[in-house]
Protein backbone atom coordinates (compact mmCIF):
# COMPACT_ATOMS: atom_id res chain seq x y z
CA UNK A 1 0.00 0.00 0.00
CA UNK A 2 1.04 3.03 -1.14
CA UNK A 3 1.32 6.44 1.00
CA UNK A 4 -1.63 8.82 0.29
CA UNK A 5 1.09 11.53 -0.93
CA UNK A 6 2.70 9.11 -3.13
CA UNK A 7 -0.66 7.64 -4.27
CA UNK A 8 -1.33 11.43 -5.49
CA UNK A 9 1.26 11.47 -7.31
CA UNK A 10 1.39 8.26 -9.40
CA UNK A 11 -1.65 9.30 -10.28
CA UNK A 12 -0.76 13.00 -11.95
CA UNK A 13 0.69 12.82 -15.27
CA UNK A 14 3.95 14.42 -15.65
CA UNK A 15 4.07 18.13 -15.68
CA UNK A 16 4.96 19.33 -19.10
CA UNK A 17 8.25 21.71 -18.63
CA UNK A 18 7.56 25.11 -18.13
CA UNK A 19 8.33 27.12 -21.31
CA UNK A 20 11.71 29.39 -21.06
CA UNK A 21 10.86 32.67 -20.43
CA UNK A 22 13.18 34.44 -23.04
CA UNK A 23 14.37 37.87 -22.73
CA UNK A 24 16.11 40.04 -24.68
CA UNK A 25 19.77 39.34 -24.47
CA UNK A 26 21.83 42.48 -23.13
CA UNK A 27 24.32 43.17 -26.12
CA UNK A 28 27.61 41.30 -24.48
CA UNK A 29 29.74 44.20 -25.95
CA UNK A 30 27.67 47.26 -24.08
CA UNK A 31 29.06 45.60 -20.97
CA UNK A 32 32.53 45.42 -22.89
CA UNK A 33 32.32 49.33 -23.53
CA UNK A 34 31.46 51.10 -20.10
CA UNK A 35 32.91 54.27 -21.06
CA UNK A 36 31.04 55.10 -23.99
CA UNK A 37 27.94 55.06 -20.72
CA UNK A 38 30.44 56.75 -18.77
CA UNK A 39 30.78 59.76 -20.65
CA UNK A 40 28.41 62.02 -19.80
CA UNK A 41 28.92 61.21 -15.80
CA UNK A 42 33.05 62.02 -16.46
CA UNK A 43 31.97 65.28 -18.42
CA UNK A 44 30.16 66.59 -15.75
CA UNK A 45 32.53 65.20 -12.95
CA UNK A 46 35.37 67.13 -14.93
CA UNK A 47 33.09 70.83 -15.25
CA UNK A 48 32.43 70.58 -11.51
CA UNK A 49 36.18 69.46 -10.49
CA UNK A 50 37.06 72.53 -12.40
CA UNK A 51 35.09 74.78 -10.82
CA UNK A 52 35.51 73.69 -7.40
CA UNK A 53 39.58 73.22 -7.82
CA UNK A 54 40.65 75.39 -10.54
CA UNK A 55 43.22 73.43 -12.71
CA UNK A 56 46.11 73.57 -10.31
CA UNK A 57 43.93 71.17 -8.46
CA UNK A 58 42.37 69.49 -10.79
CA UNK A 59 45.72 68.42 -11.97
CA UNK A 60 47.29 67.36 -8.69
CA UNK A 61 44.13 65.23 -8.01
CA UNK A 62 44.54 64.01 -11.31
CA UNK A 63 48.10 62.80 -10.89
CA UNK A 64 47.37 60.94 -7.86
CA UNK A 65 44.69 59.42 -9.42
CA UNK A 66 47.52 57.97 -11.64
CA UNK A 67 50.05 56.95 -9.21
CA UNK A 68 46.98 55.21 -7.53
CA UNK A 69 46.28 53.38 -10.84
CA UNK A 70 50.22 52.41 -11.14
CA UNK A 71 49.41 50.90 -7.97
CA UNK A 72 47.03 48.52 -9.03
CA UNK A 73 48.52 47.59 -12.26
CA UNK A 74 52.14 47.60 -11.50
CA UNK A 75 54.62 46.50 -14.14
CA UNK A 76 57.74 44.57 -13.93
CA UNK A 77 60.79 45.78 -14.50
CA UNK A 78 62.44 46.07 -17.58
CA UNK A 79 65.69 46.54 -18.65
CA UNK A 80 65.58 49.02 -21.87
CA UNK A 81 63.05 51.44 -22.90
CA UNK A 82 61.35 49.93 -25.85
CA UNK A 83 60.70 47.07 -22.99
CA UNK A 84 59.59 49.09 -21.32
CA UNK A 85 57.21 50.91 -23.30
CA UNK A 86 56.06 47.40 -24.56
CA UNK A 87 54.89 46.90 -21.09
CA UNK A 88 52.95 50.67 -20.25
CA UNK A 89 51.32 50.38 -23.96
CA UNK A 90 49.96 46.80 -23.27
CA UNK A 91 48.58 47.57 -20.25
CA UNK A 92 47.21 50.95 -21.75
CA UNK A 93 45.63 49.16 -24.57
CA UNK A 94 43.40 47.10 -21.99
CA UNK A 95 42.49 50.31 -20.27
CA UNK A 96 41.42 51.68 -23.59
CA UNK A 97 43.69 54.76 -23.56
CA UNK A 98 46.49 54.33 -26.61
CA UNK A 99 49.90 53.90 -26.83
CA UNK A 100 53.14 54.98 -25.32
CA UNK A 101 56.85 55.30 -26.95
CA UNK A 102 60.00 56.27 -24.69
CA UNK A 103 62.99 57.87 -26.53
CA UNK A 104 66.08 59.62 -24.59
CA UNK A 105 66.82 63.47 -24.89
CA UNK A 106 70.32 63.86 -24.92
CA UNK A 107 70.31 67.73 -24.88
CA UNK A 108 67.87 67.74 -21.90
CA UNK A 109 69.21 64.27 -20.19
CA UNK A 110 65.68 63.15 -19.50
CA UNK A 111 63.31 60.25 -21.14
CA UNK A 112 60.37 62.05 -23.21
CA UNK A 113 57.28 59.54 -23.12
CA UNK A 114 55.23 60.13 -26.68
CA UNK A 115 51.76 58.90 -25.52
CA UNK A 116 48.45 59.15 -28.24
CA UNK A 117 45.57 57.63 -28.14
CA UNK A 118 44.35 59.39 -24.47
CA UNK A 119 40.99 59.38 -24.08
CA UNK A 120 38.73 62.90 -24.35
CA UNK A 121 36.51 64.55 -22.17
CA UNK A 122 35.13 66.63 -24.69
CA UNK A 123 36.94 69.83 -24.97
CA UNK A 124 38.35 70.14 -21.11
CA UNK A 125 42.00 70.40 -20.02
CA UNK A 126 44.60 72.81 -21.75
CA UNK A 127 45.50 72.29 -24.67
CA UNK A 128 41.64 71.46 -25.35
CA UNK A 129 41.10 67.63 -25.12
CA UNK A 130 44.09 66.75 -22.39
CA UNK A 131 41.91 67.17 -19.69
CA UNK A 132 42.91 63.45 -18.18
CA UNK A 133 47.12 64.16 -19.16
CA UNK A 134 47.50 64.75 -14.94
CA UNK A 135 46.66 61.11 -14.52
CA UNK A 136 49.52 60.18 -17.08
CA UNK A 137 51.80 62.28 -15.53
CA UNK A 138 51.06 60.28 -11.87
CA UNK A 139 50.78 56.66 -13.31
CA UNK A 140 54.24 57.10 -15.69
CA UNK A 141 55.56 58.46 -12.28
CA UNK A 142 54.24 55.51 -10.77
CA UNK A 143 55.61 52.81 -12.76
CA UNK A 144 59.03 54.56 -13.35
CA UNK A 145 59.43 54.33 -9.48
CA UNK A 146 58.97 50.41 -9.93
CA UNK A 147 61.42 50.24 -12.28
CA UNK A 148 64.63 48.29 -10.82
CA UNK A 149 67.37 51.52 -10.01
CA UNK A 150 65.29 54.28 -10.25
CA UNK A 151 66.90 57.59 -8.77
CA UNK A 152 63.66 59.04 -6.50
CA UNK A 153 64.71 62.57 -7.21
CA UNK A 154 63.65 61.98 -11.29
CA UNK A 155 59.65 63.35 -11.60
CA UNK A 156 57.36 63.56 -14.65
CA UNK A 157 56.51 66.63 -16.08
CA UNK A 158 53.81 67.32 -18.87
CA UNK A 159 55.80 69.38 -21.60
CA UNK A 160 54.65 71.25 -24.89
CA UNK A 161 54.12 68.79 -27.87
CA UNK A 162 54.13 69.88 -31.72
CA UNK A 163 51.18 67.81 -32.50
CA UNK A 164 48.07 67.96 -31.19
CA UNK A 165 46.98 64.42 -30.94
CA UNK A 166 50.05 63.52 -28.37
CA UNK A 167 50.88 64.52 -24.93
CA UNK A 168 54.48 64.45 -23.91
CA UNK A 169 55.58 63.27 -20.11
CA UNK A 170 59.31 64.12 -19.41
CA UNK A 171 61.05 62.15 -17.14
CA UNK A 172 64.06 63.32 -15.39
CA UNK A 173 65.51 66.31 -12.93
CA UNK A 174 63.60 68.98 -12.57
Amino acid sequence: MRAPDEAAQADVAPAAAAPAVTRPEEPSDRRMRPAQDWRPFLRALAQEIDAVAGAAGRDALLRGVGLQLARMYPLPARESPDALAMEMTETLEGFGWGRVRISYSERDRCLLLTHEGLPRVGGGGDPPGTWLAAVLEGLYDGWMAQQAGTDATLVTRRVASAKPDEIVIRYGQE
